[in-house]
C-alpha cells in the first residue's frame, strides 16, 4: 500500500467531504432507528461481506457471538454501526448505495455482491463507493459486467479513490469499467491512485465519451505533462460536459498547464478548475490567461472558479490570471506564494 493510499483510507476519505460519496443529508435514515431491510439487499450485503474477509472482521468486531443471531444483519444497524455504509432513500427505504470509504478495510472480490444486485433487480443503487479498499480493477470490471442495461443506467456515482489503480496496473480494467457505465455516471472519484500520464492516456477516450459526467476528481496522482494533455482533450471533445475538475497535485508544469489551456478553448462548461501544487509558474499562468481573456471577447467563457495556489506565480501573472478570471473567489492576495 502506498503513501498516498494510507492518508487517503486514514483521513482523507472521511474529513474531505469530496472524497467519499455524498451524505445525503435528505437521504440518511439513522442508523438507531434500525429498520429491517429487503430480503433482497439483505442478500447482497452478505454476500459483499461474506466474501471479503476483512470487511467482515470490520462489522462483527465487538459483537457477542453468544448472543448473536442470524437475524442481527437484517436491521441497518448492523450495518451502519461505524458510518453509513448502506445508503437507503427516505422515502421508501430503497437500497440507493453502498458506501465503504473510509471503513479501512481491502475488498478482494466484489463479483458476488454484483451478482445479487443483478439477480434480485435492484435497480436503484446509484453510489458506489470502494474508496480505500484495494479493490482490483479486473474484479470490478467482472462485477459490472454483470449489471443489466437497466441496473447500470442508475450508477450515477462512482468512488475508487486510494485504490492503488496506477501502481497495479489496473487503467485499462478501469477504462472499460466506465465505458459500460458512462452513460449515466455524473462524479468519478479517482484521487490518489498512483496514476501517471499513460494511465489517463488510456482513460482519455471513455472520459471524452463520457457525455453525463460533470464532477473528476484526479488530485494526488502523478499526472505531468502527458496526463495534463489527456485531461485536456476531454475538455474539448464535443461530448463533455465536467463542470468540476479538481488535478490539484500532479506536477503538470508549465507545459501540463498549456495544454489544459488548449483544452478550454472551446470549453462552454467547465465552472471550477484545481490546480493547486502543480508548479505552473508564470508561463502556465499565461496561457490560462490568454484563453479566459479570449473567452471572454467571443462571450462564451463559463470557468468562474480557479484554484492555483502553491504553483510558483510572480505577482504580476497571479494579479493578470485574477481578473481574467474575474471570480469573486480568486482575490489577488490567494494567489500569491
Amino acid at each position: 500500500m502506498t503513501h498516498q493510499q494510507m492518508e487517503h483510507e486514514t483521513g482523507l476519505i472521511i474529513l474531505d467531504a469530496a472524497a467519499t460519496a455524498p451524505t445525503h443529508a435528505n437521504n440518511v435514515i439513522a442508523a438507531d432507528t434500525a429498520p429491517i431491510l429487503q430480503p433482497a439487499v439483505i442478500k447482497a450485503l452478505r454476500s459483499l461481506r461474506d466474501s471479503n474477509p476483512s470487511l467482515q472482521r470490520k462489522l462483527n468486531h465487538g459483537l457477542d457471538d453468544s448472543s448473536s443471531s442470524s437475524s442481527d444483519d437484517e436491521s441497518l444497524g448492523y450495518w451502519n454501526r461505524y458510518q453509513e455504509m448502506v445508503m437507503l432513500s427516505p422515502d421508501d427505504n430503497e437500497f440507493i448505495g453502498i458506501n465503504l470509504g473510509g471503513l479501512m478495510v481491502r475488498l478482494v472480490n466484489c463479483v458476488p455482491f454484483f451478482q445479487d444486485v443483478e439477480d434480485e433487480k435492484l435497480t436503484s443503487l446509484t453510489t458506489i463507493n470502494f474508496g480505500g479498499t484495494d479493490v482490483g480493477m479486473d474484479n470490478l470490471l467482472e462485477g459490472v459486467k454483470l449489471l443489466s442495461k437497466d441496473t447500470k443506467s442508475s450508477v450515477s456515482e462512482l468512488y475508487l479513490g486510494g485504490c492503488g489503480i496506477g501502481c497495479r496496473r489496473g487503467s485499462q480494467h478501469l477504462k472499460e469499467v466506465l465505458k459500460l457505465l458512462s452513460n449515466d455516471l455524473k462524479t468519478l472519484d479517482l484521487r490518489y491512485n498512483d496514476l501517471e500520464g499513460k494511465d489517463l492516456v488510456d482513460l482519455e477516450p471513455a472520459l471524452s465519451y463520457a457525455s453525463n459526467l460533470k464532477i473528476l476528481h484526479l488530485e494526488g496522482n502523478y499526472s505531468k505533462c502527458e496526463g495534463a494533455a489527456a485531461i485536456g482533450k476531454v475538455l474539448s471533445a464535443t461530448k463533455s460536459n465536467l463542470k468540476e475538475l479538481y488535478l490539484g497535485d500532479n506536477q503538470i508544469g508549465s507545459v501540463g498547464a498549456k495544454s489544459l489551456a488548449a483544452g478550454l478553448r472551446n470549453n462552454t462548461t467547465l465552472d471550477k478548475l484545481y490546480l493547486e501544487g502543480n508548479s505552473i509558474g508564470d508561463e502556465g499562468a499565461i496561457a490560462l490567461r490568454d484563453v479566459l481573456l479570449d473567452q471572454s471577447f467571443r462571450q462564451c467563457k463559463v470557468l468562474e472558479h480557479l484554484y492555483v495556489d502553491n504553483n510558483g506565480l510572480g505577482k504580476e501573472a497571479a494579479t493578470t490570471l485574477g481578473r481574467a478570471v474575474n471570480s469573486e473567489t480568486m482575490i489577488e492576495g490567494s494567489l500569491l506564494e
